[in-house]
This record gives C-alpha cells, structure tokens and sequence, in this order.
C-alpha cells in the first residue's frame, strides 16, 4: 500500500520498551532537549489564550537550536493525550494523524498509561515554557525517526523510510547522548557551563582537518569521537582544582 507506515522494531505483545531511551525517574535533567521529548504541564500558545498540556517536541533535533546550545525563542510540539493501545497492523495502515506511545507512562494502572501525540493539536511554546524537571519521557533513536515519519506524512503523504530519517537524526542524536555523557562526567560545574564545554569541544578539529561533529556524520567515526571525549574528560578531571 502507498501509505504503509512502520511499526517500532521489536514491539511484541505489550511490550513498547524499544520506543523509548527514558521514561520518569530515567530522565536526566543534563541531557539536552531534541526531538521527542515529552514535556507535562506546558503553557502553549492557542488563538487568544494560553492552556496547559502534555506534549512532544515535533522538530527535527537540529532545528530547536540556531548556536547547538541555546533554544529559539520558540519551538513546535504535539498536543499528547490519553489513548488505547493501537494494534501493529494499525500503525502501518492507519490513525496517520497521530504518533502513539503505549506504555509512555509504565508506574501508572490508568488510562493515562498509554498516550498518543496529535499531529492535528500543534502548538508552539516558549523556549522557557521547556523546564527539564518537567520532561518525562525521551523517545530513543526508532522512536524519533517514527515520529518524524508520521509527522511528515501527516503533512505531506510521503511515506519516507525511517532508514532515510535515520541518516539525518543519527549524528544530531548521538551528539546528544556524548553530551549528556559529558555533563554527567562534569557534575562538578554547572549544567549550562559543562553543555557549552562540550559543545565547544565537539567543534574542533578531531583529526585530518575535520571537526568531531562532523566525525559524528559518519557512523564509521563515531567510536573514535567517544574514545577522544573520555580520554579529554580524564584529562579535565585531573587538572580540576582540588
């Protein structure tokens, strides 16, 4: 069918853990925000008025950031709320205006604990309206390149592989998880200062003229990139005051 979409790998059953990378007291507060974060008691913008929703940020994980540190003033979401469990064959074939996400909230016994994103419910927030305390679930890697998928077939009717996606949110991604890596090596400077540290090191040169986040565009490089990091961090570590 032209409009086949994917299912999440390894989803079986009940089980939609391969959707996620964290979900409530898994979320950390340094990991920066990207794609696929969900957010609970955020004010958004409507026509002439202000609401508090649950949503998940809908854009590509570069596009938040015009420096890769501080936010635009404002970013695109998807309304979440509660929703039943959608059967595999319903994913590929069908509900092509929603993303949804079983088990988003696993502590909980209610309705609540299955959740879809409603690409017919954007809004956008203020970069401010974002508090990381309030983040409560970060999808993984298949998840993000889902939820574009259905984001942008939603919008256009293109039905683009997730592989293509993943080519794109790969890099951006994996700079994410580095610097999540070295604000938890850091915990010894204040948050904003260690992302900025490591965002400055991801810049230079990581070796022939090319720089580590462009090291990161080639999977192939990825390893050396975390191998430079730890060893820079030891290195930090050791010359710290005290």
């Amino acid at each position: 069918m032209p409009h086949d979409l994917e299912y999440p790998s390894g989803a079986a059953g009940s089980r939609w853990d391969g959707l996620y990378r964290a979900r409530g007291a898994e979320v950390v507060c340094h990991r920066p925000i990207v794609t696929g974060d969900v957010f609970s008691k955020v004010t958004v913008q409507s026509i002439g008025e202000t609401k508090t929703k649950t949503v998940i940020v809908i854009q590509h994980p570069c596009a938040p950031r015009a420096d890769g540190i501080n936010l635009h003033r404002r970013l695109l979401v998807a309304e979440l709320r509660s929703h039943s469990v959608i059967p595999v064959q319903d994913w590929i074939t069908g509900h092509y205006a929603k993303m949804p996400l079983p088990d988003l909230i696993p502590t909980v016994t209610s309705g609540k604990r299955h959740q879809a994103a409603f690409f017919d419910e954007p809004y956008l927030v203020e970069r401010g309206a974002l508090e990381l305390d309030s983040r409560i679930a970060c999808l993984s890697l298949n998840g993000v390149n889902l939820l574009l998928r259905r984001w942008v077939h939603h919008n256009s009717r293109v039905v683009v592989p997730t592989s293509t996606y993943d080519g794109q949110t790969s890099p951006s991604y994996e700079e994410a998880d580095l610097i999540e890596e070295w604000c938890e090596a850091r915990m010894d400077i204040e948050v904003r200062q260690a992302a900025a540290e490591a965002v400055a090191w991801l810049r230079e040169d990581g070796g022939g003229g090319v720089t580590r986040q462009q090291m990161l565009r080639e999977p192939q490089s990825r390893s050396a990139v975390r191998v430079q990091m730890r060893s820079t961090i030891r290195t930090l570590r050791s010359s710290d005051p005290g």
